[in-house]
């Protein structure tokens, strides 16, 4: 159940990736911002958990206008993670 709510969550940060890379959703970003750093602290040890850090610092970027390639390989692990955490 708990791995279901993080995926949800996850789908969350994809839309406000998706939607700060297009210019609009500024305050579902920083929902997402404070999500993924605290997911990432408390599962610090797991590899994907310093991925999801990177991400976190990526939207902060992002807020602040620095828009680049990386936003949809970075969409693509999203998806990859959510797809996989409801198989399971």
């Amino acid at each position: 159940m708990l791995i279901q709510l993080l995926a949800a969550l996850d789908f969350i940060v994809l839309i406000s990736l998706f939607g700060l890379h297009l210019g609009f959703i500024k305050q579902l970003a920083i929902f997402s911002i404070i999500y993924m750093l605290i997911k990432s602290i408390i599962f610090i040890k797991d590899p994907f958990s310093i991925i999801d850090l990177i991400i976190a610092f990526y939207l902060i970027l992002m807020l602040f206008g620095i828009k680049i390639f990386i936003t949809y390989i970075f969409a693509a692990y999203l998806i990859y993670k959510i797809i996989v955490s409801f198989i399971y």
